[in-house]
């Protein structure tokens, strides 16, 4: 009769040392991977960092470009419309010639284009705390000054723009700023000198002319506002630039 052994069931119990050792062991290994993921998570928050402040950085280039050509030619329209105003007072004496450039260069209209394609993505994807405290509060600031009171000015001054063309669609020939735009002004001098008849203003009606005349005070007003305000926005655009060179040294960019 065969006789079975059962096998020693009964395991040697450990000491407190290897225990600690354990718990020990599995701790470092947590900790070095908790360590490690967040390691990986600042590197790719800085570089996600990086790549939103160069397009934030080229973006504010070219809306201080826009605003560099924008500036002198809504200073060039104010001077425009105090000359045109002028001749008008004179009456009788007006030049048509000198009223009739004038009345086709104030035609002319420039919006302001806005590159906010950094800013619509750190929107969207609430991404600024990515960034130096300092700048994200002066970007907000300055999507705010655009989005709520640039563009209600251009809202307010596109009214009385079309206010004034409507008023001197009744009083100028308006092929006059076709041949302008398709010639040069070294054509219509010519045209003048051989026909100065095709430069007529109606003034017939005087309480339009006289509309006319207070339209474009209006709108030079608007003007003055618009300019005051693309000024700001170039001081507030060109601080954002100086800031993103002095916090992260884009100054070769």
């Amino acid at each position: 009769m065969e006789v079975h052994h059962h096998p020693d069931v009964h395991h040697k119990k450990k000491k407190f040392k290897e225990y600690f050792l354990e718990f020990l062991m599995i701790f470092l290994a947590v900790t070095m991977g908790f360590f490690a993921e967040n390691i990986r998570e600042y590197f790719s928050d800085k570089e996600k960092e990086r790549k939103f402040v160069q397009t934030l950085y080229h973006d504010l280039k070219d809306d201080t470009a826009d605003l560099n050509g924008a500036i002198p030619f809504w200073e060039n329209q104010i001077k425009r419309i105090d000359t045109l105003r002028s001749e008008i007072k004179k009456g009788d004496q007006m030049n048509t010639k000198v009223a009739n450039m004038l009345a086709t260069r104030v035609r002319f209209y420039s919006n302001f284009l806005y590159h906010d394609r950094t800013i619509a993505q750190l929107k969207s994807t609430g991404n600024f705390h990515l960034l130096n405290a300092a700048l994200a509060d002066s970007i907000m600031e300055y999507d705010s000054y655009i989005t709520s009171y640039l563009r209600d000015q251009e809202a307010h001054g596109q009214k009385l723009y079309i206010e004034v063309n409507n008023l001197q669609n009744k009083i100028f020939e308006s092929g006059l700023r076709q041949l302008y735009e398709k010639n040069g002004l070294a054509y219509l001098d010519s045209l003048f000198t051989a026909d100065p008849s095709a430069f007529k203003i109606h003034r017939e009606n005087k309480e339009v002319f006289f509309e006319y005349y207070n339209s474009l005070d209006f709108w030079q007003l608007g003007i003055h506002w618009r300019l005051h305000s693309s000024v700001h926005l170039k001081e507030k655009a060109i601080n954002m630039i100086n800031l993103i060179k002095k916090q992260y040294y884009l100054e070769n960019e």
